[in-house]
Order: structure tokens, then sequence, then C-alpha cells
């Protein structure tokens, strides 16, 4: 019999025993009985024999055999008792032939909790096998609107997907992001050869990440798994070795402290220009010349958005002069973009500015391959460390414009016409309207988009005889239609009235100058467990105005004046009371709303008439940008 074996696994226990309460914490097994007094009335979904982690083995479910045994299943009667020599026995028994016969337990909210079988698991834990067969019911829990309680519904679909039961992840929606990262639906079923790829990649990179953080890791290793999924996608690391995983783990240890701390971007008004000291200037020394290249989804000629971005390019070479060289590749899609960011940093380019949201799949992947080029990707909400975003408060001009319609609109009816559902556009409406609302107390904001499959928005309006209109921002030089920023239909003829002006020269120079100045890598050290947003607007004159000669004077005066008050902070657009369309109230009066609540902003006010389009209701360019970063309106607490 193997009593060694037995005395071994007792003086572990004992060791257990001692650091938990010198830690001040209870050594002995939980009981479910205790967690969950009633758990016996809740209702009981029978899961049959399956393979159960040992590591989601959290206790027993009634106290029973709880003094037998220690926290982790080491056993603790002295050795030479009846319970010791059964033990020995069954480890012969099991380390010749297996588990003969499997344990019986109970599954709650995603952890077991021993029925039969206290010393079979005892044995396994010693043993080291991950796995342990078992005869499983799972208990439901009652309905509660908590996130323990969503997160554990999403186990359970996600359960009934693929029959995995040992990936436990600690935040609202990951489920769904494995699925979509794997090519699934929510619901759908999975093949067996993928179900067998993800349990083989969880537990090979499980080893790496414990070996790498030892005992202190940052999050739990099935969040640290989907960090590592999204960053280097899922066909490519279920084959990778423990090896390859521990690499790929120390290149993005920062992306873990990110996601442990849950702490909001850090929304940079502007890059920090302050010259570093001496050790910092040792250890990160100024570029001489700085290689800039700038990636675009479509062409100057084409797209607005994509002119306006060029001028700053080309801004750059003659604010910086021989220091700095650019270059740019123009409509490349978001399939394209990591090979060319390969050539451009095989070539030693040095910055990467990747001007469009669809590109930040691909951004976060050549940052974490490539930690020596700085990446910066035009989005908002990307929360990846060594991937700094940044973005333009295009909603404080939206206020002026909004106010600027309200004086003019002669039946109160201002039209609004939106391009993409995501984060950042709900902002700008509901800044438009509460301008629009400051100036006008009985304006309605009719909202109409441009990305609808089979809709022309200007010819709902029309329909309606909606004749002032908000439309999109930036226009490209080939492009004749007139219908940009706020203007008036006037039978044939359009009268444009104000337009916002994006000046991303200025953020471009910022955050170069700051490269240049050695400013660049402090700011990521100082914030070392956050995302970094670069978020200018106003006061750094990124974000402008043009009026027309033909605004009235007064309107004219009173938009030059919200212009200078925003512009040097003494008026902010989102000032409560804000009350959303259902009547709720969002915002406090005389409260200020922060620029994380502004981003983040998943709703509509009161006086806009319009919602939200579906994702299948928009067109293909429109779905993609949706998948990234669209709005996602809360769901309600499912119930049993």
């Amino acid at each position: 019999m193997s009593l060694d074996n037995y005395i071994d696994a007792y003086r572990e226990g004992l060791r257990e025993v001692r650091k938990l309460k010198a830690e001040g914490k209870d050594p002995g097994l939980p009981v479910l009985a205790e967690l969950e007094p009633e758990y016996t009335r809740l209702s009981q979904v029978p899961l049959g024999i399956v393979q159960i982690a040992v590591s989601q083995i959290a206790g027993t479910a009634t106290k029973g055999r709880t003094t037998a045994f220690s926290r982790g299943f080491y056993p603790l009667l002295e050795p030479g008792t009846e319970f010791s020599n059964k033990w020995a026995i069954l480890y012969d028994g099991m380390l010749e032939d297996g588990l003969r016969q499997p344990v019986t337990a109970l599954e709650y909210y995603g952890q077991y909790y021993i029925v039969e079988g206290n010393k079979r698991v005892s044995v396994t834990r010693l043993l080291g096998s991950p796995f342990i067969e078992a005869d499983v019911t799972r208990i439901l829990p009652e309905p509660e609107d908590t996130p323990r309680y969503r997160i554990y519904r999403e186990y359970v679909q996600f359960y009934e997907d693929t029959r995995i039961g040992f990936l436990l992840f600690s935040r609202e929606g990951s489920y769904a992001r494995l699925c979509e990262l794997a090519g699934h639906e929510p619901g759908q079923k999975w093949e067996a050869e993928t179900v067998f790829d993800l349990q083989s990649c969880y537990f090979r990179f499980e080893q790496a990440y414990t070996e790498h953080f030892k005992d202190n890791p940052p999050v739990p290793a099935g969040d640290a798994l989907l960090v590592d999924l999204e960053i280097f996608g899922f066909s490519d690391s279920i084959d990778k070795t423990p090896a390859e995983h521990a690499k790929d783990i120390a290149r993005i240890e920062s992306e873990f402290r990110v996601a442990a701390s849950g702490k909001p971007a850090v929304l940079l008004s502007h890059a920090s220009e302050e010259k570093p000291g001496l050790l910092q200037s040792v250890l990160h020394p100024r570029p001489s010349l700085l290689r800039c290249a700038f990636l675009y989804n479509s062409t100057p000629e084409r797209s607005g958005w994509t002119y306006w971005h060029e001028l700053g390019r080309e801004a750059i070479a003659k604010a910086f002069g021989t220091r700095v060289e650019t270059t740019f590749c123009s409509d490349v899609s978001a399939e394209e973009a990591a090979g060319v960011m390969e050539e451009w940093i095989a070539d030693g380019i040095d910055v990467i500015f990747a001007a469009s949201p669809v590109f930040l799949e691909a951004c976060i992947r050549e940052s974490a391959l490539h930690p020596e080029t700085k990446i910066l990707n035009c989005s908002l909400l990307a929360s990846y460390h060594n991937v700094r975003s940044y973005y333009l408060r295009i909603y404080e001009a939206k206020f002026i414009l909004g106010m600027i319609a309200g004086a003019m609109a002669e039946d109160d009816r201002i039209g609004y016409i939106a391009d993409y559902p995501i984060y950042g556009v709900p902002a700008s409406i509901n800044a438009f309207a509460l301008g629009a609302q400051t100036s006008n107390p009985r304006a309605r904001v009719f909202l109409e988009w441009s990305t609808l499959r089979d809709h022309n928005p200007e010819e709902a309006l029309a329909a309606q005889g909606i004749t002032l209109i908000s439309n999109r921002d930036i226009r490209a030089p080939l492009l004749e239609n007139r219908s940009f920023g706020l203007y008036r239909v006037e039978g044939e003829t359009l009268r444009n009235l104000a337009m916002p002006v994006w000046n991303w020269s200025r953020l471009y120079e910022s955050v170069i100058r700051s490269i240049l100045n050695g400013a660049f890598t402090g700011e990521g050290e100082v914030n070392a467990d956050r995302a970094m947003n670069y978020y200018m607007g106003m006061s750094t004159d990124a974000i402008d105005l043009l009026l027309s000669e033909k605004l009235p004077a007064g309107v004219r005066r009173l938009s030059e004046l919200l212009h200078a008050g925003i512009r040097h902070g003494d008026f902010h657009p989102f000032v409560g009371p804000i009350v959303d369309q259902s009547g709720t109230v969002r915002l406090a009066k005389d409260e200020v709303l922060s620029r994380q609540a502004i981003i983040g902003m998943d709703y509509l006010v009161q006086n806009v008439q319009g919602a939200f389009p579906a994702a299948s209701e928009l067109n293909d360019a429109a779905q993609r940008l949706v998948k990234l970063q669209g709005v996602k309106a809360a769901k309600p607490v499912p119930t049993d």
C-alpha cells in the first residue's frame, strides 16, 4: 500500500491549513448546503456522466466528511487510521487501473460540490490529473439581477452548445465573444473537433500562464485566454505549444494587467510634451528621424473621412520638416491591414497611424508581435495598453449645430442623418438634440440612418416634409453632393448653414511631438494598467466650425459664444437634467457627464424620434464596423 504517498498528502494538507489560517481564511472545505441552504428546492438538471475539471471542485454538498480534508482535498486524518489505509488502497488501485467508478457531484454556479467520492477526488488531485469522471446534476439558482447570475446564464448556454464546463469567465459577454472568435453564434452547436481544439488550447495556455505568473496571476486563466485569443486569433492559437503560449504571454503581459484593473481608458485631451528626466532619456533615447505611416481603408478622393486624415498627414511634413518622414497606403481592407503593417515594420517604420476602427484587430496583433513599433488606431473604446487609440470630440461641434438648427427650425422639426450605430455616434446625436432643445424647447429631432439596406434617408425625411437637416460631417473633393453639415432644402437646391471641421493635423502633430520629445513612452509607464485614448476637441482646435455668412447675426453670435465657452472649458454640452426616450433620468440636474460616460452612451435623449437599427438591417460594410464597436443595448435578465 502507498502509505508513503498518504503521508506526503497528509503533510501537504497540514501545510495548507496552516497557510490559510495565517492568512485569516477558513481552511475547511466549502459546503454547498451552507452556501445555499435551499439548494434542494431549486430546479435540478441531470447532466449525466461527464469529465469535470478537478480545479473546479470547490467542496462537498453536505458537511459530512469536511473535517477529513483540507480546502484542497488533501487528507487531514493521521496516518495509521482506517481512513488512511483506505486512501492508500485507493491510490494503488487508481495508479494501476485508473478511476473505476465516477464520483457524484452537484454543479452550482460553475463549481462542483462532491456528494460521493471525496477520497477519489483527493487521490486524483495528488496524481495531478486535470479531469475526473463524475455523474453531475446541475442546480439552477434563482434568477436575480446581478452580473454573477447573468454570467452564469451565459455559461449554461455555452455548455449547451459545446459541453465545455471547464471554461469560466468573470465578465459579461465573454462567452458570446469567444463564440464569435471561434466563428460561431450563441445557440449554435460546436463541432467536436473545435471543442477538442479549444480544450487542448486552454490547458496548454493555462500551463504557460500559471508558470509565468506563479501564484499571482492578474486575471483568471479563462479571462486571460480570451485576451490572448482576441489578440492572436482563434485559428492561430489553438495549435500553439506551451512554449509558444509562454512567449505570447510575455509579450502581452500589460494587456492582462489592463483587464485586471477594470479601469476605464485614460482620455488624454492632448499628448504629453513634458520632457523626460535624464534616466528616461537614457532608457528611451529620442529619435533623430521619425518615420510615420498612415493606413486608410478608402481613398482621399472618394472619402471625406480619409481626405481629412490625409490633410493631417500633409500638415505633419510641413510642421516638422526633415525630422519626420511620412508615407501612406490607401484603399486597404481590414483583411489586408496586417500584411501592409508587416511590410512597413520590416522597412523600419517607427509609427503607424491606422485611421479606421476596422483596423483595430490587426493593430492589436501587430503591436503584440512588434512592440518596438508604435501603433495607434483611430477608434473609441479600444481597451488595449499596447495600442493607443485616438479620436476627436465631435459632439462639441454637434451641440452648436443643434443650437443653430433649433433656432432656425420654423416648424420645430429637424432631420438628423447618422451613419453607423457605433459608440461615439449616440453622443453626437444627443449633443445635437440637446443643442436644439437649448435654443428651441419644442424642437424635435427625427433620426434616420444612411447605412440601412435599401433605404434613402433624404427621401424618408422629405416624405415627412422635413427640410432642415444635419447630414454627414465631411466631404471629399470629388463629391459634388452638397448634403453635408447642417443645411436647408429649398426646392431643388441646398443652402448650407454650418459644418464641423475635423483638424486631424492638431492631433497628429501633438502625438508626434510627444514621441520626438521622449514623453510618449512615459505616458504608457504612468498608465501601466490602463488603456489610453487621445480624445481631443475644441480646446486644441482639433474640432472647429465653419459658419455660413447667411446665418442670422444673432445665431452666429450665439454660436461664437458657445464655441469660445466650450474651447476654454467654461461650457459643457452635457449638463443635467438629461432624460432618455423612455423618460428615465440619465443625469441629474446640474451634474456634468464624464467623457467616459459620453463615449459609452447607448441611449437617445427624449426629443429624438428614432432608434438604433439592428445589425441585420445594415449594409455589409456597416455590419463589419458594428461588429467591432456597435452600441449594445442592455438585455433583461432571463427567467426560467
